[in-house]
């Protein structure tokens, strides 16, 4: 039994995601389609961007091993000075208690 004309009216008013025109629905997905596929290629160009070359990373080497090494050398030259005021202060500590206990 056939539809009446207001029938579909008011079936697609209310139920409006049951009926729809095909061809809108095609536009509309290759719309979507679109924005989707240029949010994905930005964000690609922009991985592409952040991503170093290893001829990158090879140029910048050096400096930071001489940055490596100089703190190194640093780092070790306060350690010595603490280690040898420790050292200082622990001898010193139970010749001042015999001293004073004398």
């Amino acid at each position: 039994m056939p539809f009446a004309p207001g029938a579909a009216i008011f079936l697609k008013k209310r139920f409006p995601l049951l009926l729809f025109d095909d061809s809108k629905k095609l536009e509309k997905a290759l719309v979507e389609e679109a924005v989707i596929a240029h949010v994905f290629e930005r964000a690609d160009e922009k991985w592409r961007q952040d991503l170093a070359a290893k001829a990158d990373l090879e140029r910048g080497l050096p400096a930071t091993k001489t940055e490596l090494r100089a703190e190194i050398a640093n780092a070790k030259h306060d350690i010595l000075r603490w280690m040898a005021g420790g050292f200082i202060a622990q001898t010193a500590l139970p010749v001042a208690v015999l001293a004073f206990f004398r």
